[in-house]
């Protein structure tokens, strides 16, 4: 498929390779687990206040309507697999224990350790058991490093997602899913690896040469705001163009964390090179990752790189 090679951002090693790598994160402990919505996905209470967790590494089908991605018998199996999971046997929720891929203060991680949709973005133990792990060893989901490998757990997901493909365990039992709708990991797996390896390079080398990205950098964004500095940006551009009255638009930030791409004077019927760059290399299943160089400006006090032009994009810095 044309542009099919290619995670949440990572937090980085301040050093290139393993060198001084961490080898474990922040954790907040006994946390009242309020609710369950699916396989990856659930409410806790934290310093008195609700908050989503998305569970990292970890992708199970959908159990509910709503999304993209189909609804699948072992989306409803999984979402069941959870509730059951983290029920006190009461009627009610145990409480669990989450880590962040950060060594950060625990207000920090709360603060950054987010996704594109605001959830905070961990590892989660019930009874010091790794449900993540849990997850991927029974064959509820792939290893999933579509936003980069797990910094903490990579050798014993790759063993638990080999184990699970060998004994065909949900997911991978074709019988699962059989007469209804499923998921094509024989599509998916490579394109997340592809882009995960772009995203475990930025850790390595993109941040050892300056680059920023939204999540993990965005009180150094907003200073280079204020200024007008120029800045190398790591960027996923996935989504693809937002079209407006004469102009492009693309998000590359977080929902509380905002961050646009400009693109003035563009539109959806006048393919230019621009453009072509973007929907054909980047966007959809294409490589998603690009560095993006250029000044931060303010619009309505957010974050935003003007782009008029292909020489602002590199693969590599």
């Amino acid at each position: 498929m044309a542009g099919f090679w290619q995670r949440w951002f990572g937090r980085e090693s301040e050093v290139t390779g393993e060198v001084g790598a961490l080898t474990s994160g922040t954790r907040a402990t006994g946390l009242q687990v309020v609710d369950v919505i699916d396989g990856d996905t659930l409410r806790v209470t934290i310093n008195g206040e609700e908050e989503s967790l998305r569970l990292l590494c970890v992708d199970t089908e959908e159990s509910q309507s709503g999304g993209s991605k189909p609804v699948t018998r072992a989306g409803k199996l999984a979402s069941e697999m959870a509730k059951d999971y983290f029920s006190d046997g009461n009627g009610g929720w145990c409480k669990v224990d989450i880590e962040f891929e950060s060594d950060a203060p625990l207000e920090e991680c709360l603060k950054q350790e987010r996704g594109n949709y605001g959830r905070l973005l961990t590892y989660i133990f019930k009874d010091g058991e790794n449900y993540n792990l849990h997850s991927i060893q029974g064959g509820w989901t792939p290893y999933f490093v579509k936003y980069g490998q797990s910094r903490f757990y990579h050798k014993e997901f790759l063993a638990a997602e080999a184990s699970a493909q060998a004994n065909r365990r949900v997911i991978w039992d074709p019988a699962t899913n059989e007469g209804g709708a499923s998921r094509d990991y024989d599509t998916l797996m490579p394109w997340w690896s592809s882009r995960g390896s772009l995203v475990d390079a930025f850790r390595r080398e993109g941040r050892a040469r300056g680059a920023l990205d939204a999540r993990d950098d965005y009180p150094r964004l907003l200073e280079a705001m204020r200024t007008e500095q120029e800045v190398s940006l790591f960027c996923d551009l996935q989504g693809g163009f937002i079209w407006v009255e004469g102009a492009g638009l693309i998000h590359v930030g977080t929902k509380d964390q905002p961050c646009s791409l400009w693109f003035p004077g563009l539109n959806n019927t006048n393919k230019t090179p621009l453009v072509r760059l973007i929907e054909d290399r980047y966007a959809g299943y294409g490589r998603g990752y690009v560095y993006v160089t250029g000044k931060v400006t303010s619009y309505k006090d957010k974050p935003q790189i003007v782009i008029t032009s292909v020489s602002p994009f590199a693969d590599v810095l």
